[in-house]
């Protein structure tokens, strides 16, 4: 949802209007880094996780760095005041931080977890996913989230609706900061399961 929501806003409003480019001439190039870091986090996070040197971490470190990245993107959204380039630059690397823990982390994890029904495992994935982002289109176009006036949460899209978008930062919030926990316990009920 996180990558979904962070993604439809930056390239479809926010780009437009840092930038100044109604046509959002700069989406490819923007998106094109959230691909690139994607691809060279998911090799640092592989690397550390064969890592027996300093860097060392597991899965549950990468997938908690990829949770933080989705949570700072929000906080940026609720907090920050005045974008730039470089701001945007920071934002599409997070969600490349993000997408590769989503991406490749998150799917290893499954199948430790689940070694003898991976399937059913990666069909949750995939449901979860469809679910969360069905939810985020069905708020977004059924005027739940709309408002009366433009504010600072409240914006106005190019095609003249405006919406709310804290709750779904709200929502992006609360999802990392639940996860993160819950992962943690899970690994640990996982690991007392196996003994």
């Amino acid at each position: 949802m996180s990558t979904s929501f962070a993604s439809s806003i930056l390239n479809g409003e926010v780009i437009q209007r840092v930038l100044s480019d109604p046509n959002s001439t700069y989406v490819g190039l923007y998106t094109a880094v959230t691909s690139l870091v994607a691809a060279g986090s998911s090799l640092i996070f592989g690397w550390m996780q064969t890592s027996r040197g300093r860097f060392r971490c597991g899965k549950g470190d990468a997938l908690t760095i990829g949770a933080s990245s989705y949570l700072t993107i929000s906080l940026l959204f609720l907090f920050l005041l005045d974008w730039d380039r470089m701001t945007l630059l920071f934002i599409y690397t997070l969600l490349g931080i993000g997408r590769a823990t989503y991406e490749g982390t998150l799917r290893a994890v499954f199948a430790d977890f689940f070694p003898n029904d991976k399937e059913g495992a990666f069909g949750n994935v995939i449901l979860f996913t469809g679910t969360s982002s069905t939810v985020g289109y069905v708020l977004s176009v059924t005027g739940a989230l709309e408002c009366d006036r433009v504010g600072r949460y409240c914006l106005e899209y190019s095609d003249g609706s405006m919406h709310n978008v804290l709750v779904m930062e709200w929502v992006i919030i609360v999802t990392a900061i639940v996860a993160i926990p819950s992962f943690w316990r899970a690994a640990w009920l996982f690991r007392n399961d196996r003994r």
